[in-house]
C-alpha cells in the first residue's frame, strides 16, 4: 500500500510538470507572433503628451525671451553709465592722491572720456572748460569709450553747454572739489540718464530721467 501511494505521488507529480510545460508552451510567443497590446510596454510618448510638452516650451518661451531681449538692450546704457561714473571717481581720487590738478578730458565727437594729470600747466584759472588738447603731462591714466548704441544728449560744464565743442574738460582739485558737471547719455530704445557732478564734493549720481 505505502508503494501504492509512492508511485501515485510521482504520477501525479508527472502530471504536474507536463501541465506546466504546456502552458508556458501555450503562452509564450510563437516565431511571428505579436503580443497583444495589453502584454506590450509602452516604449514611446504619445501624441497628447508630446503636445502638452510642446505647449509647455511655447509659454516658456513667450515669458523668457522678451526679458532675455530687455536685459541685453539695457547693456549698453548700463556699461555706458559705470563707466562714466568709474571716469568721475578715478579723476577725484588721482586728484587727491596726486596733490595736483586732474582733469576728465572729453571729445563729444568721438565719445570718449580721458582722466589725465593736468601737472604744471593744467594750473589755469577761471572757468574756460575748453583747454588746449596738448595741455597736460601726457598719457590718460583711464579711459573710456561710450558703446556705439549710446549717444550724448547734452554736455555742459561750470553750466556751459559745451555738446557740439571739439574738447572739454572736467577739472578736478587735490582738495577734493571739481567743476560742475552734467552731462545726459540716450540710447537707440529710447533710454536716457543722467550723470552730475557735485562740485562741493567732485562726486558724481546718475539719476534715470527715461
Amino acid at each position: 500500500q505505502h508503494r501504492r501511494r509512492l508511485l501515485g505521488t510521482m504520477k501525479t507529480g508527472r502530471d504536474m510538470r507536463a501541465a506546466w510545460s504546456g502552458a508556458r508552451e501555450e503562452f509564450s510567443p510563437r516565431p511571428g507572433m505579436v503580443p497583444h497590446p495589453a502584454l506590450r510596454t509602452a516604449a514611446a510618448f504619445t501624441l497628447i503628451e508630446i503636445m502638452i510638452v510642446v505647449g509647455i516650451i511655447a509659454i516658456v518661451m513667450t515669458v523668457a525671451i522678451p526679458a532675455f531681449v530687455s536685459a541685453q538692450n539695457k547693456r549698453p546704457m548700463r556699461a555706458a553709465t559705470e563707466g562714466l561714473m568709474e571716469a568721475c571717481a578715478t579723476a577725484r581720487a588721482q586728484a587727491i592722491l596726486r596733490g595736483t590738478l586732474v582733469e576728465l578730458r572729453i571729445r563729444p565727437q568721438d565719445y570718449t572720456f580721458d582722466v589725465t594729470p593736468a601737472g604744471q600747466a593744467g594750473n589755469s584759472s577761471g572757468s574756460d572748460a575748453r583747454p588746449d588738447p596738448k595741455v597736460g603731462e601726457g598719457h590718460a591714466v583711464f579711459h573710456v569709450r561710450l558703446p556705439e548704441e549710446i549717444g550724448i544728449e547734452e554736455l555742459a560744464i561750470n553750466f556751459q553747454l559745451l555738446k557740439e565743442a571739439e574738447a572739454v574738460a572736467v577739472r578736478f582739485h587735490p582738495n577734493g572739489t571739481s567743476d560742475e558737471f552734467t552731462v545726459v547719455l540716450r540710447s537707440l530704445h529710447g533710454e536716457l540718464r543722467k550723470v552730475s557732478l557735485d562740485p562741493v564734493t567732485g562726486k558724481a549720481t546718475y539719476d534715470v530721467m527715461r
